[in-house]
């Protein structure tokens, strides 16, 4: 059995050259970027509403750090606030150790002692976020989990 040779001819290369391209422009609508913005009517996503009791309780930093306390007064509505006490480490520097907050969103309480406020934001049940910005220009930011025993 012997081999069989094939010759392919400049023009037989030149027709699958030509299909080759005109494969790629039929697949390329296939290959197209998804849409990255939002339609004009879609809805914006909902933010989760935390009750009062989730945000009370200790906050951790790191272990080594002695945690942001959180108690709540017993108003109800407007009149509502959570009491937030700052860790010496963090009161040394902002100059204020205790905040009364309120709330701000469905995740999220703030209040301003003197030329300093402090938010505090949940991101889950058990993750935070505390933002203490001052009138000067000094921010910071300090990540929490819950530390509840």
């Amino acid at each position: 059995m012997g081999r069989s040779q094939i010759f392919v001819t400049e023009a037989d290369m030149k027709h699958v050259l030509l299909f080759s391209a005109m494969l790629g422009l039929a697949a390329a609508p296939a290959f197209a970027a998804p849409q990255t913005h939002a339609p004009a009517n879609a809805p914006a996503k909902a933010e989760t509403t935390y009750p009062t009791a989730s945000f009370m309780g200790t906050w951790s930093v790191r272990a080594e750090v002695p945690p942001f306390t959180v108690a709540a007064n017993k108003a109800m509505g407007p009149a509502a606030r959570l009491l937030v006490n700052v860790p010496e480490v963090f009161a040394a520097t902002i100059g204020e150790s205790r905040f009364s907050l309120a709330r701000k969103s469905g995740n999220s309480w703030s209040g301003t002692q003197h030329d300093t406020t402090l938010t505090m934001t949940l991101v889950s049940a058990n993750a935070g976020q505390i933002v203490i910005t001052n009138t000067n220009g000094h921010k910071v930011d300090v990540p929490l989990y819950r530390n509840d025993p």
